[in-house]
């Protein structure tokens, strides 16, 4: 494994962290009241009256799909048994019931000491419902669901995938992390979109120039058929878009609000091609004016894996909440590997 590797997979659980946080305190609010607090700016940086940025429940489900991969490598449990106890163990941390006794995943993992992961920060309900409601560890959920739940915790999957490279091609990284976000969401746009982004991280990390690894990706994507054409057109547009120069403020008028799956996807892939810099990119991501927080996690863990250590993250970092949990799972990742 190489030290770019390393550096790009360091720098995608920040970013993907930093970006959370940045745009938590701004998702839900009305444009004229993000006008009034921050001006045409908009946020810039931590905006909390402590100074601090808080993650939410995209990065914290981001860490218990990594505490699956360590626990999988070092007891050799199947991965998807293994992803749904730790998400089980998420769903613990915000005081939800299972219909899945507590003793099969509780007494497992390193995460539940970790207080940061025990705040309520804006959960999912598709996510919540469909963990609470599980009866079989490892099966798929049977809803309608193309949230981006499964989305927004997948990253780690392809940072694994580039570190076991030989063993992870591009196909088997998209089928696992579709695996992983159809625990929770049904719709084929819902788990494909996380498979897609998985793959991609995989691309980028392996030091793919982004355009040719979303290129390389949509023709797996391509194969899928009907099934993925949906991901696949809107990629092919926020290619065309980032391609065509179209200002930020134009192209996410056509890329969508970003509260579904494929949206959020689209628009991290767009950022990715056409941000200047990490600290550009994830500040437009943060300001989002859908779902700003995921648009921040997902773009981040994008544009932080592109830039590695390089990118600006130190200026956000010591002022963010959980920041070692983050790093000491990061380094755990990469050190098992």
């Amino acid at each position: 494994m190489t030290v770019d590797i390393v550096d790009r997979i360091w720098g995608g659980f920040l970013g993907g962290a930093v970006g959370d946080a940045l745009g938590e305190p701004v998702e839900f609010l009305p444009r004229e009241e993000r006008l009034q607090r921050w001006g045409t700016a908009g946020v810039q940086e931590f905006v909390h009256p402590d100074g601090m940025g808080r993650f939410t429940d995209d990065t914290q489900m981001a860490l218990f799909t990594a505490e699956a991969l360590i626990l999988h490598a070092q007891t050799g449990e199947p991965l998807l048994v293994a992803l749904h106890k730790a998400y089980l163990r998420w769903l613990a941390t915000q005081k939800f019931p299972s219909r899945i006794p507590p003793d099969a995943y509780l007494h497992e993992g390193f995460l539940l000491d970790e207080s940061v992961l025990h705040q309520r920060m804006g959960p999912g309900r598709t996510c919540l419902r469909a963990l609470m409601e599980a009866t079989d560890l490892g099966m798929p959920v049977v809803n309608d669901s193309k949230g981006c739940g499964g989305l927004m915790r997948v990253a780690p999957i392809g940072f694994w995938a580039a570190m076991q490279s030989n063993d992870w091609d591009i196909r088997r990284t998209f089928t696992v992390a579709s695996q992983a976000a159809q625990l929770t969401h049904g719709h084929p746009c819902g788990y494909l979109s996380a498979g897609f982004f998985a793959a991609l991280t995989r691309e980028i990390t392996l030091g793919i120039p982004l355009n040719d690894a979303v290129t390389e990706t949509l023709l797996f994507l391509e194969k899928l058929g009907e099934t993925g054409s949906s991901i696949r057109q809107l990629i092919l547009r926020a290619q065309e878009l980032a391609g065509n120069d179209v200002p930020w403020q134009q192209a996410i008028q056509e890329l969508g609000a970003g509260w579904v799956a494929e949206e959020i996807l689209a628009i991290a892939v767009y950022l990715g091609l056409t941000a200047p810099d990490f600290r550009s990119g994830i500040i437009q991501a943060a300001n989002h004016p859908g779902d700003a927080d995921s648009v921040g996690a997902v773009a981040g863990h994008l544009l932080g894996a592109l830039n590695g250590r390089k990118a600006p993250l130190s200026v956000y970092i010591s002022k963010l909440g959980g920041h070692s949990v983050v790093s000491f799972i990061a380094s755990s990742l990469i050190e098992i590997s």
